[in-house]
């Protein structure tokens, strides 16, 4: 019926789309698609969240190459996706009309492919099972674009969407909450404790071993540690000596917290001054099966604080 179709004095439903730009004219965009409020965090669980990226997958890469042509550089492994509970990020790029790509597609051809395809398939799995159902809708009728301008906007956006899944703070009881893996907490550990002044001879290589490395990493030894255990591929957990909201995770972590070889845990006092660091290196301690000390220089904080409990038995020399 006519009276039935969309008008936008009525429904009020507005476009995020800018106006006068070719959607279909290449370029590369940063989408965020949300699902909508009533699947709440449909894509939680580790099976769907596999799903929904290798269905993004097919669709940007099929998108970048065109039917039939070899993959070519611009395809969505150069591009990051992340899938999270409640919504979706990613870079895609969209090739120029006109350059050999049969049919051109637009930005919306590529978003409403993906989008339907994923209803497609959680729908099999529920009917045959696998999945429990749905209320509702999966996806937000609406998505979100940003053109992408420059190298540096490209940058900044693809460290953005790799540093999303570690946004999401949990809490683990006792007070405590951490971003990265929370299983590491139950493996056997190794403390890490280095005074700030080490002499010139001091061996700063952390022993080889299967226990995860914990410690505040905070002095300068210790940072020197931490960058050679994430080199070599260790789990650690670290204590920063600060709190997590808002914290920037440097980016040479990514890579451990994206293996879950990495937990940050938050301590109680995230002050940063001396009695924070001292009620951190005591945790440090507490938390350990055995502990790794390089250097402690006599009389200061992790002398006293070594002198002050029974921790002979579990030193490692």
């Amino acid at each position: 019926m006519p009276g039935s179709r969309y008008n936008p004095e009525i429904h009020h439903r507005r476009s995020h789309r800018l106006k006068g730009h070719d959607y279909a004219g290449g370029g590369l965009y940063f989408i965020t698609i949300c699902t909508h409020r009533d699947a709440g965090n449909i894509f939680a669980p580790p099976d769907v969240r596999e799903m929904v990226g290798r269905v993004w997958e097919s669709v940007a890469n099929a998108a970048a190459v065109g039917a039939g042509l070899v993959p070519a550089q611009g395809t969505h492994k150069g591009c990051p996706y992340v899938v999270m509970p409640d919504h979706f990020h990613a870079l895609v790029w969209i090739p120029v009309v006109g350059a050999g790509l049969e049919p051109a597609r637009s930005l919306g051809d590529v978003v409403g492919a993906f989008k339907s395809l994923v209803v497609n398939e959680y729908i099999a799995a529920v009917k045959s099972g696998k999945w429990p159902r749905f209320p509702g809708k999966i996806w937000h009728r609406n998505y979100y674009e940003c053109i992408v301008r420059n190298p540096e906007a490209e940058r900044k956006i693809g460290e953005y969407i790799r540093m999303n899944p570690w946004k999401c703070i949990a809490y683990f009881g006792n007070g405590m909450r951490g971003i990265g893996n929370p299983a590491l907490l139950n493996c056997p550990k190794i403390g890490v404790l280095c005074s700030r002044k080490i002499p010139p001879c001091c061996n700063l290589e952390p022993p080889e071993s299967n226990d995860v490395f914990i410690g505040g990493f905070h002095s300068p030894p210790e940072k020197q540690i931490l960058e050679r255990l994430l080199e070599r591929g260790d789990r650690i957990i670290c204590c920063p000596a600060w709190g997590l909201k808002g914290m920037h995770v440097p980016e040479e972590w990514l890579p451990a917290l994206e293996a879950n070889r990495m937990l940050l845990l938050e301590m109680k006092n995230p002050e940063g001054d001396l009695a924070a660091a001292k009620e951190r290196n005591m945790f440090v301690m507490q938390s350990a099966d055995q502990i790794w000390v390089p250097h402690a220089t006599p009389g200061g904080m992790v002398d006293r604080l070594m002198g002050g409990m029974d921790v002979g038995r579990r030193i490692m020399l």
